[in-house]
């Protein structure tokens, strides 16, 4: 019976065919997308990771170097200049790099936002034609 259903109604399984195949279709598009932010988030990650390394370095070595210079104030006038110089750049280094990664968190779009987008179109594409 179910054979007979076929053959006299081709058109619904043909379009049942395609109605799966557009979702499968679609389906791996968004898991594509979400591949490639899931690249991009990884490699914001490791960029954080080695820009917060640097700063705190730059910051511990320059707080070092301000003791030194402090210890040595009554030292020679040239030996503590250029130790006192040296932290001062270390740290404007580590202020320098905290400020652009806190501009940098604040800027950047958030987590997936292009997988969210195309779900929401998704939603609102099948909410016109309901």
């Amino acid at each position: 019976m179910d054979d007979d259903a076929e053959q006299q109604n081709p058109g619904l399984t043909t379009s049942l065919h395609r109605l799966v195949g557009s979702f499968v279709h679609a389906l791996l598009t968004r898991f594509e997308i979400l591949s490639t932010e899931v690249a991009e988030e990884r490699f914001n990650l490791a960029k954080l990771a080695i820009v917060a390394l640097v700063v705190l370095f730059c910051l511990q070595v320059g707080l070092i170097f301000g003791m030194l210079f402090l210890v040595l104030a009554v030292g020679e006038a040239n030996r503590v200049a250029a130790l006192g110089l040296s932290a001062l750049v270390l740290l404007l280094g580590a202020l320098a790099g905290t400020l652009w990664l806190r501009s940098w968190l604040k800027s950047r779009p958030p987590m997936f936002r292009t997988t969210m987008d195309e779900l929401r179109k998704d939603a609102e594409r099948l909410r016109r034609s309901s």
